[in-house]
């Protein structure tokens, strides 16, 4: 058997305060949708650069340049 501790106790009491409760509603569905897209067009725009479609002056995209 393990100790029962005051600190033990009340983590105990945070983590499982909200265990299967579901907030009605889309929650932060459109939240994580904009982080989605925005990651989405980050990923595309360093597709992009690799590719040398889109091309900014004075960079380049090669090993020697390291």
């Amino acid at each position: 058997m393990g100790q029962k501790t005051q600190l033990g106790t009340l983590l105990k009491r945070i983590g499982n305060s909200g265990q299967g409760k579901v907030v009605p509603g889309w929650g932060a569905t459109p939240v994580m949708a904009g982080v989605g897209v925005l990651l989405l067009v980050f990923l595309v725009i360093m597709l992009q650069v690799y590719n040398q479609s889109l091309l900014f002056q004075g960079f380049t995209v090669d090993w020697n340049g390291i």
